[in-house]
């Protein structure tokens, strides 16, 4: 019976997250290349009601880079380091060239093909959406970006090293060897990489310091 009830509020929990993240409660946005990203983003857009500072160390989220060949499916990894038991949930927005195409596995939902990795051995529930066409923000289109967003929670600071998660592109089949498409984050007010205790603090070293990737065409 608690691990019913527990499952239903992990369930309520995942559901608050996706939602948020393709509504307007999540308007303040900060978009990030890859080069960006590895500079300390300005977030919050706003100062928050109570004046929160990053922590001077945390969890650094990162994408891996890759390869593929034209043609080929790519995969394409969102890790961390120095988050071994620290925390619990996160919710991120990745965006990615969109000249690859991301694989769905639910056209109708948004449901995205992903697989979780041993950061997120513990896990209780995760979902994986494309942030569709029509619905995203006008400098993620101009600057040629599709966007996808992942959720997954915990019941404790159970989240770990390593990969929490891999998304697979197709790579265009005339692709030329040598192009590089660019992985990286877009940071909205609803995003999430917390632990249990709503550690401010941590949720801002991790969104000024996380670094995107790459898939480069072999």
């Amino acid at each position: 019976m608690i691990k019913m009830k527990m499952n239903k509020i992990i369930a309520g929990v995942l559901a608050v997250l996706v939602l948020g993240a393709f509504t307007a409660c999540g308007e303040k946005t900060n978009y990030s290349s890859p080069e960006e990203s590895s500079k300390s983003n300005e977030i919050p857009t706003e100062p928050p009601a109570e004046p929160v500072m990053a922590a001077e160390d945390g969890p650094r989220l990162y994408i891996k880079d890759t390869t593929a060949a034209a043609g080929e499916i790519a995969e394409v990894t969102m890790a961390v380091e120095n988050a071994e038991l620290k925390w619990n949930m996160c919710g991120i927005h990745v965006t990615y060239d969109n000249r690859l195409q991301l694989q769905i596995v639910d056209e109708e939902e948004g449901r995205i093909r992903y697989k979780k990795g041993d950061a997120s051995e513990y896990v209780t529930g995760s979902v994986g959406m494309i942030w569709k066409e029509e619905g995203l923000p006008d400098e993620v289109k101009s600057a040629g970006k599709g966007c996808l967003f992942y959720t997954e929670v915990f019941e404790g600071n159970y989240g770990l090293d390593g990969d929490i998660v891999t998304f697979y592109f197709k790579v265009p089949d005339d692709a030329e060897s040598g192009t590089v498409y660019d992985i990286g984050f877009y940071y909205m007010d609803t995003d999430a990489f917390s632990n249990t205790e709503k550690d401010k603090s941590m949720d801002l070293y991790v969104f000024q310091n996380w670094k995107g990737g790459t898939v480069t065409v072999t």
